[in-house]
């Protein structure tokens, strides 16, 4: 019998499979699906927020473009740490002290405007360098430019018309402006208050007045360096200056009056003597004991005096308390001759202006250096002055008339 063919087909139940694949399987099923869901969250998360966003965002508007300035370049800073340094102070400016005197005499008569007359000099003074203001109080003839105390002034009119009312007043005019007060005083030229018998020359063993002139021609009395009550009186005078607040005085004219032969004569033994230079310098340290010590006193000579060998108030140093003289120059004083006390004479004709000054100065220098006196010149013009420091004087302190 043939035998059947048969064809074989796939069962109809699959094989077992082994529980150890079946775990695999499962473990990698388990993976795939928790990759699927890490990418799904990664992914999705960031656009549900996006979406979510876009819900809150108002609409946005227009805006101006805004205006930037151009950026400058800049210096490099340092990345090193900021140092601190003393505090440095600035050395204050130095002011300049002033120099010279400018002298200021008052018109009589000027009233009510001597504070503006002195305000115009004051401000003069300040404004051109000067260190003090030398006012002239008691003028060469007697003239008082103050209203004085002075009982003999006053009975006698010595008071100029328009005379300072208040002097302490003007002194500190003067302070305030950054000047100090100098006063002048015409020591025994004095015709006005010298009628007075007690302070004048008279003549010897008498009572009469001794006057330069007869009463026709107008003849004045003077002054004498000898009368105690002409010491006191020019001694009440410079007190009140001193108690006023004046820083110094200059005393002038400390000389005799032009005697004649006859005059000393008349007058006697007292202006006759060789020996009466001592009345001057006794009447000058009067005058400055009674300043004070802390006030500066100083005294003036004209310099043709001093040239002449006329100057009798420098005859001996020694006794003079005062070590600063002033020495006066006008070149119309001068003139061009000078007769000196031994007959001789010096002549400056032909001699420029500057030749002339340093001819004179240079008599005067030879003439006190023996003496040991400061020399301080006082003199018409600035010129004079800067002339005369370029011959080497100190002119600091020099009077400018």
């Amino acid at each position: 019998m043939k035998k059947r063919k048969v064809k074989r087909t796939k069962p109809m139940f699959k094989r077992r499979r082994s529980p150890v694949k079946v775990v695999l399987e499962i473990v990698l099923v388990v993976a795939i699906l928790l990759g699927v869901a890490f990418l799904g969250y990664s992914v999705g998360k960031p656009i549900l927020e996006f979406m979510r966003g876009r819900e809150n965002v108002p609409a946005k508007t227009p805006e101006s473009t805004p205006v930037t300035q151009d950026t400058l370049p800049t210096e490099p800073t340092s990345t090193e740490p900021p140092t601190t340094d003393e505090a440095v102070t600035e050395p204050e400016p130095v002011e300049e002290e002033g120099r010279r005197i400018l002298y200021v005499s008052l018109p009589s008569g000027i009233g009510s405007g001597v504070d503006g007359y002195l305000s115009q000099y004051i401000g003069y003074a300040a404004e051109n360098g000067y260190y003090g203001i030398e006012l002239d109080l008691l003028a060469v003839g007697g003239k008082i430019y103050y209203s004085t105390q002075n009982e003999i002034a006053k009975f006698n009119s010595a008071v100029a018309d328009g005379a300072i009312p208040d002097l302490s007043a003007v002194a500190k005019m003067i302070s305030d402006a950054g000047l100090l007060p100098y006063a002048r005083v015409s020591a025994l030229s004095d015709h006005i208050a010298s009628w007075d018998k007690t302070v004048c020359y008279l003549f010897e063993n008498s009572t009469s007045t001794w006057l330069d002139e007869s009463v026709a021609n107008g003849g004045k009395p003077w002054m004498s360096a000898f009368a105690q009550g002409a010491r006191d009186y020019m001694s009440s005078i410079v007190k009140e200056i001193s108690d006023a607040g004046f820083a110094g005085v200059i005393a002038g004219e400390l000389e005799f009056p032009p005697f004649r032969n006859s005059d000393l004569n008349y007058v006697g033994q007292s202006v006759k003597s060789s020996d009466r230079y001592k009345g001057l310098i006794e009447f000058s340290n009067i005058l400055q004991d009674t300043v004070g010590s802390a006030k500066s006193y100083a005294i003036e000579v004209d310099a043709e005096d001093i040239v002449a060998g006329r100057a009798e108030i420098l005859k001996d140093t020694s006794a003079l308390n005062c070590k600063t003289v002033y020495v006066r120059y006008s070149s119309a004083a001068v003139g061009t001759r000078i007769d000196k006390s031994d007959d001789s004479a010096v002549s400056y004709e032909g001699l420029s202006e500057q030749a002339k000054i340093t001819a004179v100065f240079n008599s005067v220098r030879a003439a006190l250096a023996p003496s040991g006196v400061t020399v301080i010149p006082a003199v018409d013009t600035e010129e004079d002055a800067d002339f005369l420091e370029s011959l080497g004087f100190d002119t600091s302190m020099t009077v400018v008339y």
